[in-house]
């Protein structure tokens, strides 16, 4: 990749100590990043005529100037690169970001990039990502002007950091789509059961098609603690409707709340979440959970997490006198590999979990279970990411069934293929196809299922 070389910044307006301080400070990481910058491409006389403008200095032509290429170049390095440096010269450091993130997500060796992101998430007061950018940089060893003022400006993080209040941030989304079985139940119309002979199965008890709508929304609330820990309270609700069927539509409610603290490339969390579920409307089920995450970043485009869950899950005896047999207390371990490579990212997840019946006469309900899941992500480019997932999932139970006598054994086999949107830093679009397939030794329970739906989700 080739970036243009420039010749000042005016990243911040003076007008008090602090901020003379950090014009000296940018203009010191610009001066001394000039070893990381490659050359003026001059193949694009709009690229370049755009670099002039900002070498000039003249940031408000620049700006305007951007916004008419934004439609061919939008993308490109070198146009994302200098579309993010007049972003940030007239005031509007999430655009920058937007910019500079699509760069730095393709090739993440450029530094000269990682010092103008990391000055664009100093301005959004995103101190975490603006830290991990200036380390970045100073890992490579730059010139020592450039490692003083990277410190100054870490130490201006952590003084933030120490009295910065709580931030909210909210999101709406919507969902429309098909479901060829919204109650994952078989397709058989009669089922042979011991003792009974043939069973004609009700309505409700056979695979129902519907298409549905989803409306959802919610809130997180973020407060640093220190430079390395902080606490995340997150609350949403999701209403799920099915157009004809209303039996099986769902509302889910669910808060919980996260402690994290960084240690190195590592990041240790704890946390509490309660989830309830209404089916048509009625109380169906509750869950509480605690959790305990290690998520790790050793560099390279690798990144590994280990999850650790312990859940209590009660069913609603309000209309079902016997629901409560089906309660369980769950153990759950999860363990993730990641590893970028170019524009892909590859995923790979493992678990395995075990349930208690928390009800005499419940074993049956209980089961002890195991998965794995691929998943695959191509950056096509800086606003469209193609996905592909695939999982297989193995389930017994520790109880005979209730009408069969013997101890049911599924296993589930499940794909999907969608594409993400990315509109801008703010609203995304996912498109998704899927498949499930349930095969068990009770045919009771065996079904197939093709799911697709299109989505919009709004952050602000």
């Amino acid at each position: 990749m080739r970036l243009p070389a420039l010749n000042a910044l005016r990243p911040f307006v003076t007008g008090n100590h602090q901020n003379r301080l950090l014009l000296a400070a940018a203009l010191c990481l610009l001066i001394g990043a000039g070893q990381l910058a490659l050359a003026a491409s001059a193949q694009d006389p709009d690229i370049e005529h755009l670099n002039q403008l900002v070498a000039a200095s003249r940031y408000e032509e620049a700006f305007n100037y951007s916004k008419q290429l934004m439609k061919e170049h939008e993308g490109e390095p070198e146009f994302d690169f200098l579309y993010g440096l007049t972003a940030l010269e007239m005031g509007k450091p999430n655009e920058a970001v937007f910019a500079l993130e699509r760069i730095t997500f393709t090739y993440p060796d450029q530094m000269r990039v990682k010092l103008e992101l990391a000055r664009a998430y100093y301005q959004i007061n995103n101190f975490q990502a603006a830290r991990k950018m200036f380390n970045d940089v100073l890992a490579t060893n730059p010139t020592e002007n450039v490692k003083a003022n990277i410190r100054i400006f870490l130490d201006l993080i952590e003084d933030k950091e120490n009295n910065l209040a709580g931030n909210f941030d909210f999101f709406v989304s919507t969902n429309i789509g098909s479901d060829s079985n919204i109650n994952s139940a078989t397709a058989l119309g009669i089922i042979a059961i011991p003792g009974f002979g043939n069973v004609t199965l009700s309505t409700n008890g056979t695979n129902i098609s519907d298409n549905f709508n989803d409306l959802g929304a919610g809130v997180i609330y973020n407060k640093p603690f220190s430079k390395t820990s902080g606490l995340t309270l997150t609350g949403n609700i999701n209403q799920h409707n099915n157009l004809s069927s209303n039996e099986f539509d769902l509302d889910v409610l669910a808060a919980d709340a996260t402690y994290s603290d960084i240690y190195g490339n590592t990041r240790m969390s704890y946390g509490i979440k309660d989830q309830l579920v209404n089916l048509n409307s009625d109380p169906f089920q509750d869950s509480r959970s605690f959790i305990v995450a290690m998520q790790r970043s050793p560099g390279d485009g690798w990144s590994q997490g280990l999850t650790g869950a312990y859940t209590q899950v009660r069913y609603d005896d309000g209309l079902n006198k016997n629901a409560n047999l089906r309660d369980v207390n769950q153990t759950l371990l999860s363990g993730v590999l990641g590893k970028a490579i170019g524009k892909f990212s590859h995923t790979f997840s493992i678990y395995y979990g075990d349930e208690q019946s928390a009800r005499v006469g419940g074993e049956n309900y209980a089961q002890k279970f195991y998965g794995l899941g691929f998943s695959e992500q191509y950056q096509l480019n800086s606003t469209n990411v193609p996905y592909f997932h695939i999982a297989m999932h193995h389930s017994n139970n520790k109880g005979a069934d209730v009408f069969f006598n013997f101890d049911r054994e599924d296993k589930t086999f499940s794909t999907s293929v969608g594409w993400m949107w990315l509109m801008n830093s703010n609203i995304n679009v996912t498109t998704d196809l899927s498949y499930t397939n349930n095969s068990s030794n009770i045919p009771l329970y065996e079904y197939d299922r093709v799911k697709v739906q299109t989505g919009l989700r709004y952050q602000f």
